[in-house]
C-alpha cells in the first residue's frame, strides 16, 4: 500500500488509489480529524487560556502527527488494533456504538431519573 500522501497526491490528479487504500486512508484522516477537534474543543472551552509553551507543543504535535501519517501507508499507520479487519476491534465498536445509541437516548445509569 502507498503512504497517504501518495494516496492523496494520486487522488488530486485525478488517479484512481484502490479500493483498500481509499478505505484506509478515510480511516486514517477521520482519526487524525477527531484528534485535533478534540484539542481544539478543549482549548476553546478551558477556563483560562493555555499558556504560550503548552500551545507551541499542542501545535507541533499536530504538524508531528499528520507528518507521521502522510509518510506512512495508511494500514500501518492504523495498525491492528485499529484495522476494521481486526475482530477485535470489530466487537470493541459494536459496544461502543451500543454505548453512543444508549446515551443519546438518555438510557445510560447516569441518565436515568431518579423519582
Amino acid at each position: 500500500m502507498r503512504t497517504l500522501s501518495e494516496i492523496i497526491e494520486i487522488t488530486k490528479t485525478n488517479g484512481k488509489p484502490d479500493y483498500e487504500e481509499l478505505r484506509y486512508s478515510v480511516l486514517v484522516l477521520t482519526a487524525l480529524l477527531n484528534m485535533d477537534h478534540r484539542k481544539l474543543r478543549e482549548t476553546l472551552l478551558a477556563e483560562k487560556p493555555r499558556q504560550e509553551f503548552i500551545r507551541k507543543l499542542e501545535a507541533e504535535n499536530s504538524f508531528n502527527m499528520y507528518k507521521t501519517a502522510l509518510n506512512k501507508s495508511p494500514k500501518d499507520y492504523l495498525g491492528w488494533n485499529n484495522d476494521p479487519e481486526n475482530p477485535e476491534y470489530q466487537r470493541f465498536h459494536a459496544i461502543g456504538s451500543k454505548l453512543v445509541d444508549k446515551a443519546l437516548k438518555g438510557e445510560l445509569p447516569n441518565q436515568k431519573r431518579q423519582d
